[in-house]
């Protein structure tokens, strides 16, 4: 049968986008493929090793994954990672990685990683303008569009001077959802809501907003099915006017209209001119916080932050560029983690997640449990963590979870309760003796 055609050239009905690179199979094959790696206990390197929920898992994190697979299926509620960024510099995990191999590294850990996410739950990914396409293509692909949450902008710095054509004071957060439907994100709270009046029947504080429609969009003319009458308390009719001339319309329905008068949530106020409708907004009753949503705009945590509270624990610079305390603890509260929920690092680096969790718990009194994971890359023998005694990453990320639950015991006198401990299981090969 001949192909359909349009302005002359035969159309594939098989054919659909899907984001390749050389190399893609490989990397599927390579998260399906079984390892023969196990996870051996290091106890005398771990703290509070027989009551704690916290995990640090050293190796690199493809074999982490696999393992986990047996023992945290569907169970974790946020993951956060700060991959390599491809910058033309070798990477630790593998081998030299442009474009192509990036990709590759990436394909099989968002796969693996995906299948550990609660139905609820979500992953946050920071990247910057190099990969940022990309990663979307990829975790399109791999937790499905409808499924992305959010790309979240974070200014952290100001203006390099080093860019090449721009000042870069940016770079991004992806944020995707294991199941989009599912997912619940956290909200921030209000600090400057203020409720001046009282519902003596409802016994609640409530401001009001204008019931009529305003800025763009708010003529009868834009929206003639919101222009209507209501029955004021003098059983006059009441229309949404601009002014005492144009028409103009309502935010709500007809039906939506009525349930609200019933409901006891207008307020009709009259001056000299009649009539004016309002929406009564309760604040939260008491007891509780009113909230709004967070933003996908990060503006107030600054990049530099993240050194100087390492330096504060070391008394020096061990680590270069770690993520800001506070701003992992910002991406917990968006995941709406909460309780003894689990979260996920594993691209852990100074260990700032398990940090962040820490103190998050000490603010609020939760239970959440952290899982690190970091490869143990050597440090450079001419750095101030080798000159310090730090000979890889992970003993970095080690001492400073030992040392910040140190200090959170220390600032907070009622969290007793607070776990501050972790056991270190180290990724080994079965094939060695």
């Amino acid at each position: 049968m001949e192909k359909p055609k349009r302005n002359g050239i035969a159309l594939d009905r098989e054919e659909r986008y899907e984001f390749t690179w050389p190399g893609r199979q490989a990397a599927i094959l390579e998260a399906t493929t079984p390892n023969d790696k196990f996870l051996c206990p290091c106890q005398e390197e771990s703290k509070h090793w027989d009551t704690t929920g916290n995990l640090y898992l050293e190796g690199d994190n493809l074999d982490a994954l696999k393992l986990l697979q047996a023992t945290h299926l569907n169970s974790i509620k946020m993951i956060y990672i700060d991959p390599p960024y491809n910058t033309g510099k070798d990477f630790v995990y593998r081998d030299t990685r442009q474009h192509s191999d990036w990709c590759s590294l990436m394909y099989p850990r968002l796969l693996l990683a995906r299948s550990l996410l609660r139905e609820d739950g979500v992953m946050f990914i920071s990247i910057d303008d190099h990969e940022v396409d990309n990663l979307r293509r990829m975790a399109h692909q791999i937790f499905g569009e409808s499924n992305f949450v959010a790309q979240i902008c974070w200014k952290g710095r100001g203006g390099r001077q080093d860019s090449k054509h721009f000042a870069v004071l940016h770079e991004y957060i992806l944020c995707y959802a294991k199941n989009a439907v599912r997912f619940q994100a956290g909200e921030e709270a209000k600090q400057t809501a203020v409720y001046p009046k009282y519902d003596a029947q409802k016994k609640r504080n409530y401001k009001t907003q204008l019931a009529r429609k305003w800025g763009s969009n708010s003529r009868r003319s834009d929206r003639p099915n919101l222009y209507y009458p209501i029955l004021a308390p003098d059983n006059t009719l009441v229309y949404p006017m601009l002014s005492t001339t144009e028409e103009g319309c309502w935010r709500w329905g007809r039906e939506r209209m009525a349930k609200e008068i019933e409901g006891g949530n207008v307020e009709f106020v009259r001056n000299e001119k009649g009539w004016i409708v309002y929406e009564k907004i309760y604040g939260p009753l008491a007891g509780e916080q009113a909230t709004k949503k967070f933003t996908t705009w990060i503006d107030n945590i600054n990049a530099g932050s993240g050194s100087a509270v390492l330096k504060q624990l070391f008394g020096r610079n061990v680590f270069d560029y770690p993520k800001p305390l506070e701003l992992i603890k910002r991406l917990i509260l968006m995941s709406n983690a909460a309780q003894d929920d689990l979260i996920l690092d594993f691209f852990s680096g100074s260990a700032t997640t398990a940090h962040a969790v820490m103190q998050l718990n000490a603010e609020d009194g939760g239970r959440r449990r952290f899982i690190m994971v970091q490869l143990p890359e050597p440090t450079d023998e001419k750095s101030k963590a080798y000159i310090a005694g730090y000979q890889n990453i992970c003993e970095i990320g080690k001492e400073r979870i030992r040392r910040a639950g140190e200090l959170l015991k220390a600032n907070h006198n009622d969290i007793s309760s607070l776990d501050t401990g972790f056991r270190v299981l180290k990724i080994d090969d079965n094939s060695r003796p």
